[in-house]
């Protein structure tokens, strides 16, 4: 059973932080093309960078659903993050606690050994 190997926190936390960084580029850049008017190229562009999320978290050490319910918190603070650097909004106070409850969820439900 896979669930029951080691897992290497900064592989793991590498890897979720890339499918966030490819969902969120991915995602944004088809926002950009359906709201923003941008040209298909966005649009095929986001697409193609969606696909490659896809793959990313297959090389987690563990079952389907616990990464993707780990990944989910992961997700909440990327996006924040994204937030912050490209649309140039600070977090305020809740969304920081927030985010900071659901990486205490993700090291519970990802990190504690079995």
């Amino acid at each position: 059973m896979i669930d029951s190997y080691v897992i290497d926190p900064g592989i793991s936390l590498a890897l979720f932080f890339l499918a966030a960084l490819f969902e969120i580029g991915g995602g944004y850049l088809v926002w950009l093309w359906l709201r923003e008017n941008k040209g298909v190229v966005f649009g095929l562009l986001g697409g193609l960078i969606l696909a490659v999320y896809g793959i990313i978290p297959t090389f987690q050490p563990a079952n389907f659903g616990r990464v993707y319910a780990a990944y989910g918190g992961i997700f909440i603070v990327s996006s924040l993050i994204w937030g912050f650097f490209v649309d140039k909004k600070k977090p305020d106070r809740y969304e920081v606690i927030g985010a900071l409850i659901a990486l205490v969820g993700v090291f519970v439900m990802f990190y504690i050994p079995r």
